[in-house]
């Protein structure tokens, strides 16, 4: 018989009757699922790109690839982002070669010549006049909207569904943050061999805390009993939140940087405020920084994930700030995660019909299943 506890720290547990199923093993293997995710899920959500003080100056562009599709963002003569699809409407070259640079006006495929302003308008054609229609050759737009400072970008165009919407547990958690001020101290880009919903299983639950992050469950005494603090009461006893005296996710345990003004008192004690906004960004707020990962699917066992250190600028302008305790045990944590989704994905392919089990202890984690389903509809 499975026995498990009644409670832990004096939170009561639901028991469960039975396990619930987690998604088969085909689901992070097979290149035609991952076919099937692009199109249901990478192709019309709302995905992060980059901090909106990226691009300094109009021409300036930065090209991103989102699932199997390649876009570039551009900075127009008013200082507004413009997104679009990185092809001519000519026979689809690409438009930029560079992963980034510099426009010196106008937008000139580097094949034939033709070329577009800045708001993706076709001006000229060379050798070549036509009247009629010209508007239909307008570079092919991508939907942009902006939240907190950073830009996001949805490859549906027409899209009706808003970033808002999108975010758990929602938009007004982090109010009192100031993040349209912040600024990037650090940030670092890896790719793990795994599955990318490998990576967001690992995020969502902490039943693996005790074990592959012994620093981060000192900070954080709920993880060292497995539980994860995203579905806690907000008048549940901070100290289950986090550690006496711990004041940031350091290696020191203390705040690096000047604690936001804007914050209350409670959000200043608890340490960390989470969002997700799927299927590509979540957010982790402390009182003197934020940090914030995103990520990307490149292969069907291969994912690209960037991590970035938000500081208040006033901060990163003094020569003596020190970034590396928040930077150090950031990217600890994610080494440590790094290892062991690689692991689960390597367990995965060692069976050919190997489907998994959920405890009650990875709600969260059901949860994603279940808008992951919904996204594929897939029934149940």
């Amino acid at each position: 018989m499975v026995k498990h506890e009644d409670s832990i720290k004096g939170i009561p547990l639901i028991k469960p009757t039975t396990l619930l199923p987690s998604l088969p093993a085909a689901y992070y293997l097979d290149p035609n699922i991952l076919e099937r995710e692009y199109a249901a899920i990478w192709r019309t959500q709302w995905q992060y790109l980059m901090r909106l003080d990226t691009l300094k100056e109009p021409g300036a562009f930065k090209v991103f690839r989102i699932g199997d599709r390649e876009i570039f963002i551009v900075l127009n003569e008013d200082r507004e982002y413009r997104g679009f699809y990185n092809v001519c409407r000519h026979r689809g070259s690409v438009l930029c070669e560079a992963d980034s640079g510099q426009f010196s006006s106008n937008i000139i495929c580097p094949y034939h010549q033709w070329s577009y302003g800045l708001d993706g308008a076709l001006i000229k054609m060379p050798r070549i006049d036509v009247v009629n229609a010209i508007e239909d050759l307008n570079l092919l737009p991508v939907a942009l909207t902006t939240w907190g400072g950073n830009l996001y970008v949805n490859l549906d165009s027409k899209t009706s569904l808003s970033l808002e919407s999108m975010m758990i547990p929602g938009p007004n958690v982090l109010d009192n943050w100031p993040l349209e001020r912040l600024a990037v101290g650090h940030r670092t880009t890896f790719t793990l061999a795994c599955n990318w919903k490998v990576f967001w299983e690992n995020y969502l639950e902490c039943y693996h805390c005790p074990a592959i992050h012994p620093e981060l469950s000192q900070i954080v005494p709920l993880y060292q009993a497995g539980l994860s603090t995203a579905n806690l009461d907000p008048d549940h006893p901070a100290e289950d939140r986090v550690a006496a005296h711990i004041e940031s996710w350091t290696t020191t345990g203390r705040a690096i940087a000047p604690v936001f003004s804007t914050l209350t008192a409670a959000e200043q004690v608890v340490g960390h405020t989470f969002v997700e906004i799927y299927p590509n960004q979540y957010l982790v707020a402390h009182a003197d920084y934020v940090r914030q990962v995103s990520l990307q699917p490149r292969s069907v066992t291969s994912t690209q994930v960037t991590a970035e250190w938000l500081f208040d600028p006033d901060f990163l302008s003094d020569p003596d700030a020190d970034l590396s305790p928040a930077i150090e045990f950031g990217a600890r944590v994610l080494d440590q995660d790094t290892r062991v989704c690689e692991l689960n994905q390597r367990g995965l392919a060692a069976s050919g019909r190997f489907q998994g089990h959920l405890t009650h202890l990875e709600q969260d984690l059901a949860d994603f299943h279940d808008i992951y389903r919904n996204w594929m509809q897939i029934n149940t």
